[in-house]
């Protein structure tokens, strides 16, 4: 097995990764904003743990064992910090990986120094598995950093996770690397088709712009949907009593000569066909929406990210019930047994966010092995 030269190119790389500046500056720029949001988290977690003691105060024991656990709201939990902060890891972190790839490859060729390394008894495969490695190790090393920094924050303000958040926090810094590598991939694959580093970054932002734009904008658009899936049924024709935001139906307009109302059974039967039309549009809307956005990293990363830190509100997003309280009580009472519940509705996230990867790295590695160099 060739190792030797791999070993080589990958701490080479690794050590050129965590002495440029450009890694410096964004490593930097992540930690301020890790910072910044899990203070801000802590601060709010602690007031959110004061009311909710308050409330299980007030509450004699008889009462709490007849009230269902949503009535007092649920234990808050530090890891709503950590969403919070998931959104913003979307926009610095695929900066990072971008930036850390796009010219891995195309560097070498402007310098020459590609051609000089090949002439080494070197094979192909082992320098571009080797700047792979190097590029995933310094990744590591930076969710590494942000990670220790996130549990000292919270330390400081007294916040001592438990068995369930620590793993959750520790997913959630996997999560965050796949991301970042997502985008490093699609780089070091932008690296090996452009001529030179310019264009490699311009590939590279155009496919940045159409995963985390283009994408979702498609996705969400109306006249997308209505071409692809058609028209949204239309409401029967109906006469209603407006109770404030509800009404109630009192008849059905029927094209006929005598243009009497229709009779009540007319009425039932018209809105289930309604009723009936409108979830079979409504569950095609959902399933081309959720089948485009499995082209984006940032969705996929955005959909886990608030499955881990926020079960809750993740499963009351996956459910056709919506936000109902009796939903929730049937849940199990820690984060991860709520998020194994989720994970057959997250199995297309989580294989998107390991296909996506894999993908641009393998077509990068045919490119650069297939590639004429002189």
């Amino acid at each position: 097995m060739r190792t030797q030269g791999l070993r080589v190119i990958a701490a080479k790389e690794f050590r050129d990764h965590i002495r440029s500046r450009r890694f410096h500056i964004l490593l930097a720029i992540f930690l301020v904003i890790a910072t910044v949001g899990l203070i801000d988290g802590s601060v709010q977690y602690n007031k959110q743990i004061e009311d909710y003691n308050e409330r299980l105060a007030e509450t004699s024991d008889d009462d709490m064992m007849e009230m269902k656990p949503a009535y007092f709201g649920w234990k808050p939990s530090i890891l709503s910090a950590f969403f919070k902060m998931s959104m913003l890891i979307v926009t610095v972190g695929i900066i990072l990986g971008c930036a850390m790839g796009f010219d891995l490859i195309s560097r070498e060729k402007e310098s020459k120094s590609l051609k000089i390394l090949l002439s080494h008894p070197v094979y192909r495969d082992e320098v571009i598995n080797g700047k792979a490695l190097g590029g995933i190790a310094a990744i590591a090393l930076a969710m590494g950093i942000v990670l220790a920094l996130s549990f000292a924050v919270i330390l400081i303000f007294g916040i001592v996770p438990d068995l369930d958040e620590s793993i959750r926090i520790l997913l959630f810094g996997g999560l965050s690397f796949l991301l970042i590598f997502s985008y490093f991939a699609i780089a070091l694959f932008m690296s090996t088709i452009a001529k030179d580093s310019s264009n490699a970054l311009i590939y590279t932002l155009i496919i940045f712009i159409v995963l985390s734009t283009l994408i979702p904008a498609i996705a969400t658009n109306e006249s997308v949907m209505n071409a692809v899936i058609g028209e949204p049924p239309e409401f029967p024709n109906m006469e209603r009593i407006y109770y404030g935001d509800t009404f109630a139906v009192t008849s059905v307009e029927v094209s006929s000569s005598t243009d009497e109302p229709a009779e009540t059974s007319e009425i039932d039967r018209a809105w289930e066909e309604y009723e009936e039309k409108s979830r079979a549009y409504w569950e095609k809307r959902r399933t081309f929406n959720d089948a485009v956005n499995l082209l984006s990293p940032a969705n996929n990363y955005q959909q886990m990210a608030m499955a881990v830190t926020n079960p809750r509100l993740a499963v009351s997003i996956h459910s056709d019930g919506g936000f109902g309280s009796d939903m929730n009580d049937d849940l199990p009472e820690s984060g991860l047994g709520i998020l194994a519940t989720l994970l057959g509705d997250l199995a297309k996230n989580i294989v998107a966010l390991f296909v996506v990867p894999a993908a641009f790295f393998g077509l990068a590695w045919i490119r650069f092995m297939r590639e004429d160099i002189r």
